[in-house]
């Protein structure tokens, strides 16, 4: 049976499909009426969603077929991600366009269509207030309401560096900000987060700065689109303000930069999606239907993590933070439930009078970022929960406090430079998006509540979590260690979750792996794909422990290894770090 997502909510709602007559949503003119209030005291170019009443269904038949034609659309890497977290039905109702003929209709009235959302089956529009008037009217139309707004969480800049230490890598002055969250410990197991689809949500991207010298050369930048001009462009265009891609260079480099001696970024090996969503000109705030468009683009193109360091308050209240209502908090939940890792910033408002987190850090499905001092306590201006309805926020925290960051050429202070330290939540959320991208690296079959999961409940405070710190500083490599209950379950399409503990390892304390049960063999490979070890476990073994050697009981060396299962037609595979 195929999964119908209906509603206005995260995860909690997806309920069984239904018939034609019930993907159909009354209309709510108390909404609208509230709306067109607003509107009589507000600019006359107010931006307005527009929700549909329904996606003109008409027969069972025309679902089925309207469902499979828009999973056929997916990228190849959205599709695995999209069969790890929902199975064989890779689409449902939420990811049906809306109906083309309803948009034509409002355009015809005089509206200026800015983006289509097939998830909220909404539109934004720019029009008149006598045209919005006449738009409520139309038979098709659920509801008018006011495009959100919101800001980037913008990082304050400090001057001066921290001293230069040696590892591996020369890490420059960005060593301890990784250090502390285990991530250089992980770098040296052999991960760099490759293979891992990361998009960023954000003010635009210097990537001709030094530290993206690699992703640019390696051609890991697999596309780029600016949201605001409709274009392919992400850093400074012509008639963009200066520097307006500075903020989303310093929370890029966070994940993604290398240059050593300099920065490396957690997920330095990552490759990336680079959506250009806020248009810093005259302090216009980020508009949330720009977040929903490249949130929805990002999807279709195989995204396995969002990161964005931004929150949404205007035109929403404290009770909105509710987990149900923020439109930005909708998508970023739909987003999870496709198999997306959300990184969220919890804001930087815990010092001012709104003090708590801003959507969609609200969501019950992302991880709310959110910003401690070197020391791990949390650092002041971070963002406190709970959320309206109770829960603890944030989910996790991060170093936030003078971060080591690239920058374009200038920007900030005096002397021209290429870095410089920045402060607040933006700056950590992009952290623990690199730090996810190294679990899913090490882990690939994990769903985004598994790393969700792997990250809270090995943190530092995950036995007493609390509305100042959630479940704590994260550890990385203790993350990696982590089984999630899930981790064996069998999927509908009969692949098999394979799980490893620990990964990464040490050779000599080896590596047992959860078996998901009957007859079937275990073979190991190495990265050129030569069969180091092949073992068939007893019909009732639940685990198997490899002690890091070959077939001849020679230890091999350090590397990543691909751990598969095959039984019948049902297979399960796992990648292996293994370090001496």
């Amino acid at each position: 049976m195929r999964l119908l997502l209906i509603g206005c909510v995260g995860l909690a709602l997806i309920t069984p499909s239904v018939s034609p007559a019930g993907l159909t949503r009354a209309p709510e003119p108390a909404v609208t009426a509230r709306t067109l209030a607003i509107l009589e005291e507000a600019e006359p170019d107010l931006k307005v969603w527009v929700y549909f009443t329904d996606k003109n269904i008409l027969s069972s038949a025309d679902y089925e077929a309207r469902i499979d034609q828009v999973a056929a659309g997916f990228a190849p890497h959205a599709r695995d991600r999209r069969r790890r977290a929902m199975g064989s039905d890779l689409a449902d109702f939420r990811d049906i366009p809306v109906h083309a003929p309803y948009v034509r209709e409002l355009a015809a009235c005089g509206a200026r269509i800015v983006h289509e959302s097939r998830w909220l089956n909404a539109v934004s529009v720019r029009a008149p207030r006598t045209v919005l008037r006449a738009i409520a009217d139309l038979p098709f139309v659920c509801r008018l309401v006011p495009v959100g707004r919101g800001r980037s969480i913008r990082p304050r800049t400090s001057p001066g560096q921290p001293p230069m230490i040696r590892e591996r890598y020369d890490y420059g002055p960005s060593h301890d900000q990784l250090e502390e969250i285990g991530v250089i410990d992980a770098h040296d197991s052999g991960l760099s987060g490759a293979g891992v689809v990361v998009a960023m949500m954000d003010t635009g991207y210097n990537w001709e700065h030094p530290a993206f010298a690699d992703v640019v050369a390696e051609g890991r930048i697999l596309a780029q689109w600016d949201v605001i001009n409709d274009d392919g462009e992400t850093q400074d265009e012509p008639g963009d303000p200066e520097f307006q891609h500075a903020h989303g260079t310093m929370c890029w480099s966070l994940v993604g930069g290398f240059e050593e001696g300099e920065l490396i970024g957690a997920a330095y090996g990552a490759s990336f999606l680079l959506a250009k969503t806020e248009d810093t000109s005259d302090e216009t705030p980020i508009e949330e239907d720009h977040w929903v468009a490249a949130m929805e683009w990002a999807d279709g193109l195989g995204a396995d993590i969002i990161s964005s360091s931004l929150a949404y308050i205007l035109w929403y209240q404290y009770s909105d933070m509710d987990g149900d209502t923020a439109v930005t908090t909708i998508a970023a939940d739909v987003a999870a439930s496709r198999g997306i890792v959300v990184c969220t910033a919890a804001g930087n408002y815990g010092t001012q009078d709104w003090y708590y987190i801003g959507a969609p850090a609200d969501g019950d499905s992302v991880i709310a970022v959110g910003a401690t001092r070197p020391d791990g306590e949390l650092w002041d201006d971070s963002s406190h929960g709970p959320t309206y309805d109770g829960r603890i926020k944030p989910e996790v925290v991060a170093r936030g406090d003078n971060n080591y960051c690239a920058i374009p050429w200038g920007f900030g202070h005096g002397d021209p430079a290429w870095y410089h330290q920045t402060s607040g939540t933006s700056v950590s959320t992009p952290l623990v998006a690199g730090a996810a991208a190294l679990i899913l690296e090490a882990h690939p079959s994990w769903s985004a509540m598994m790393v969700r999961e792997a990250l809270m409940l090995t943190a530092d405070n995950a036995h007493d979590p609390n509305n100042d710190r959630g479940w704590g500083r994260i550890d990385v490599m203790a993350a990696l260690d982590h089984f999630p209950p899930s981790a064996v379950a069998l999927a509908s399409d009969g692949v098999l979750q394979l799980a490893a503990s620990p990964n990464p390892a040490r050779g000599e304390g080896g590596v047992t792996f959860a078996l998901p049960g009957g007859r079937g063999w275990l073979a190991l490979f190495t990265s050129e794909g030569r069969c180091v070890r092949r073992h068939q476990p007893p019909i009732d073994a639940r685990t198997w422990f490899w002690d890091g050697r070959d077939q001849e009981g020679r230890p091999l060396g350090a590397g990543v290894y691909l751990a598969r299962w095959q039984a019948g037609l049902k297979w399960g595979a796992a990648r292996v770090v293994l370090h001496r």
